[in-house]
């Protein structure tokens, strides 16, 4: 009677083990599956991420080398070599980067614009303010852009310009191909001259991620 329970009990241990390892390797391919199937929120989470790091960030609370007060930008963008030679860069500390942005691209515009500040077709102010705040701020898999949207002109894709058409191409292909594109959007205001009371905007901001 004792070898039967023994043998029984075997048994019952090896169904055990058995039983322990389908379940293993159920729950890891289920894991994997959702490791592997990127979430439909992620991207509008990020986007909206991105924005509010623009939008209630102020010029004064930002620790980065070329934007922050006394950064690079301000002192050597202006001067010869710098991308807006002969231009006077000032700065508030009190405006947030996404105003910056708005009067970054407003400079840009009308008879007296400098297409320093935003060329569509090539590297301008407004690329390399933008590209020095998110540079190794997203995962590698994904990419994003920043558009403001103009009454008069459309859509300005302000980043990223790309030097060539296989750049902008690749760029177009990632997007219409994404499963995901749900935009971050925040309306853009202020004053552009205090002295003159000369205002920027509105204008609609946009950031789009997608992977």
């Amino acid at each position: 009677m004792k070898k039967r329970l023994d043998k029984r009990g075997y048994f019952f241990l090896i169904d055990s083990i058995l039983a322990l390892g389908v379940l293993a390797v159920g729950a890891f391919l289920i894991f994997t599956f959702y490791v592997s199937v990127p979430s439909k929120e992620e991207p509008s989470i990020l986007s909206d991420d991105l924005m509010d790091f623009f939008a209630n960030n102020k010029i004064k609370d930002v620790n980065n080398e070329y934007v922050s007060l006394g950064g690079t930008l301000w002192e050597t963008e202006g001067q010869p070599g710098g991308i807006c030679n002969g231009e006077e860069l000032t700065v508030n500390g009190e405006t947030t980067l996404l105003q910056q942005v708005a009067i970054f691209y407003e400079k840009s515009q009308g008879d007296t614009g400098n297409s320093c500040y935003f060329d569509p077709d090539n590297e301008d102010l407004i690329e390399r303010f933008i590209g020095s705040l998110v540079t190794n701020t997203l995962p590698l898999q994904y990419k994003f852009e920043f558009v403001l949207k103009d009454q008069l002109l459309g859509d300005q894709l302000l980043y990223p310009i790309y030097a060539t058409p296989q750049g902008q191409k690749d760029h177009l292909d990632s997007k219409n191909a994404a499963n995901v594109l749900i935009p971050s959007k925040k309306i853009v205001y202020g004053i552009l001259d205090e002295q003159t009371g000369d205002m920027f905007g509105p204008y609609t901001a946009e950031v789009l991620v997608w992977q």
